[in-house]
């Protein structure tokens, strides 16, 4: 138990969540996963044994543990979630690779920033459920409007925390490469990339979640298949167990890929992880 807390609670200055602070990765599971099982555990008492609430409508966890059971058995969780999986990889992929370069331009120049900014913010402000029958009109039925979504939930993040990142770079810093004879290739090298490397990674860790949502958006309508379409298939037939395990996978993928963000971002840049203590 030492090793999962390095401390016990701290009564003086920061309290409890000085004490959370400075818990160890193991303990800071330990303390979700007490936090979880606690949400379950009255969840189930309330909904499932004393029956406070419809479980038709909300279905206790050991419903949605058995609905969980039924859509892999009948191969329904396998289907749907392959297509949607494709979907969004597809989708986070193009916004990747569009993104980060014209964030860069953004940030490196003000015309470019001047001409694509507004454009950018705009589209941005835009909830993604608007394009969702623009997408279907433009790509039909199937995968095309679900990667549509993801490219544009996904993007937008991306690049305008990239340019914000430019901008904030340190200017005392620029002087110093400067002076010591520094080349614009040194520059962008050695200072603008490193300092934007943080923004990066917060707009990717944005981005995983906005490309969740215009995923699930783009299938719950106009779409016989993914994720989105089991959720709409299994709540008009009353399987709301089915349906908020469907919900839960979503849930699970969009934390994981968040985690996986965040485990490139300690490799990538480690010093990024220290700054924040």
């Amino acid at each position: 138990m030492s090793v999962l807390f390095a401390s016990g609670p701290r009564t003086g200055r920061g309290g409890l969540a000085a004490w959370l602070a400075d818990l160890s990765t193991g303990g800071k599971a330990v303390v979700i996963a007490v936090e979880v099982f606690v949400v379950l555990l009255l969840w189930q008492l309330i909904v499932g044994y004393w029956g406070l609430v419809n479980p038709v409508f909300f279905p206790p966890p050991l419903a949605v543990a058995q609905g969980f059971a039924e859509i892999i058995a009948n191969g329904s969780l396998a289907a749907n979630a392959g297509i949607s999986a494709q979907a969004w990889l597809t989708g986070f992929t193009i916004a990747v690779v569009i993104g980060i370069p014209v964030g860069l331009l953004m940030g490196a120049s003000l015309p470019v920033d001047k001409v694509v900014g507004p454009i950018a913010w705009t589209i941005y402000a835009t909830p993604a459920i608007a394009y969702q029958p623009l997408a279907k009109a433009w790509f039909g039925f199937g995968i095309g409007p679900v990667i549509f979504l993801v490219v544009i939930s996904a993007m937008f993040p991306i690049m305008l925390n990239i340019a914000a990142g430019m901008r904030t770079t340190n200017p005392s810093i620029l002087r110093a490469g400067q002076v010591y004879g520094a080349s614009k290739i040194d520059l962008y090298r050695r200072v603008f990339l490193p300092s934007t490397v943080p923004f990066l990674f917060a707009g990717l860790r944005q981005a995983v979640v906005l490309a969740t949502i215009g995923m699930v958006v783009a299938e719950l309508s106009g779409s016989s298949s993914g994720m989105g379409a089991l959720i709409v298939r299994a709540t008009n037939t009353y399987q709301t167990d089915q349906a908020f395990a469907a919900i839960g996978v979503v849930v699970a993928w969009s934390v994981g890929m968040t985690g996986v963000v965040t485990l490139v971002e300690r490799w990538v840049a480690p010093w990024t992880r220290k700054a924040r203590r």
